[in-house]
């Protein structure tokens, strides 16, 4: 059998494009790499954390081409391959964890489930109406709005609101549901110096089979030039300060953070996001038409199990609405 040949690396001026290809490639690996372990902890390494992890995928992948073609077999250029090869992967693999659902098809939720919905609509004024009967069709049994604006003011809801929805309105937030509303109340709403604006509300409704399900719902600044990592520190001293009155069954909200972030680490209390084999379609869910970025975020704790999740967009806001289909959670004896 005859011997592979080998590649000849190019020579003069196609050696020297390729050089300029590969170089600002390689050093973005470095740096994306870099910020892929430091996460969003400071401003610099956000920025990077935050691109969208398809576009780094292509990049990569390009770097990846032109080395393999472009600089022969020597034992630094299959090393160079070899590397950009591997943050090919890596980003690949971000975007197919993170930004797109598995599942061909939306979940259909049961008799034993809960199908939990949650919004930004960013304080619809004349839009309320609008937006709340864009809501109306996808409710779900339990809706939770951050800014509201007038949706749920009884002239608007009432021409929208379907029948049997129990409704709290707390101003940044309001709560919708077909179950029983237990608790809903504010447990914290202030500005934080040189970070900016912070509520958590804490929501309890009871299932149908009895048993309580817990809701943190939160909103973080969305200031890009705010580092998370100070924002996790605040928000660590918030928490500690707010004292939750439980573990969380359901965490969610506007977290203006991307997954993986420390503020997620923070807020998640042994809540974790759907995994992709539970999701389905696209799940970034801003800016709106064109979401690139997965900022509005929905945890669930042991005590539900992940039967689907996705993102969908109501034509309003900068937003996508998210929801979850999620078992009910049993009764403890």
């Amino acid at each position: 059998m005859a011997p592979k040949p080998t590649r000849q690396p190019l020579s003069g001026w196609a050696f020297a494009l390729a050089v300029m290809a590969v170089l600002p490639v390689s050093l973005i690996a470095v740096i994306w790499v870099a910020a892929q372990i430091a996460r969003d902890q400071w401003v610099w390494s956000q920025c990077v954390f935050w691109v969208p992890a398809w576009v780094m995928f292509v990049v990569f992948a390009f770097g990846a081409w032109v080395a393999r073609r472009s600089f022969g077999t020597p034992l630094p250029a299959r090393t160079l391959c070899i590397a950009l090869t591997a943050v090919t992967v890596w980003s690949a693999a971000r975007f197919l964890r993170h930004d797109v659902g598995w599942q061909p098809m939306a979940a259909t939720a049961t008799s034993d489930d809960v199908v939990i919905t949650h919004w930004n609509p960013q304080w619809p004024g004349d839009h309320a109406l609008a937006c709340g009967r864009a809501l109306a069709g996808v409710i779900g049994d339990v809706a939770v709005i951050s800014g509201p604006g007038s949706m749920f003011r009884s002239v608007v809801r009432n021409e929208w609101l379907p029948d049997g929805m129990r409704v709290v309105d707390l101003g940044v937030v309001a709560i919708a549901s077909r179950l029983p509303i237990l608790e809903c109340r504010i447990l914290c709403h202030e500005s934080i110096a040189r970070i900016g604006t912070v509520w958590l509300a804490w929501m309890v409704v009871q299932s149908p089979t009895g048993a309580p399900i817990h809701i943190l719902a939160v909103d973080m600044p969305s200031a890009p030039w705010v580092a998370r990592g100070r924002l996790a520190n605040a928000l660590h001293d918030v928490l500690r300060r707010v004292a939750l009155p439980a573990a969380p069954d359901v965490v969610l909200g506007d977290c203006n953070c991307t997954p993986g972030s420390w503020v997620i680490a923070e807020l998640a209390n042994g809540c974790s996001p759907a995994p992709p084999w539970r999701a389905s379609g696209w799940l970034c869910t801003f800016e709106r038409p064109w979401a690139l970025l997965r900022i509005d975020q929905m945890l669930a704790g042991e005590r539900l199990a992940w039967r689907g999740y996705r993102t969908f967009d109501l034509g309003f806001s900068e937003h996508r609405a998210q929801q979850g289909v999620l078992t009910n959670p049993r009764v403890e004896k």
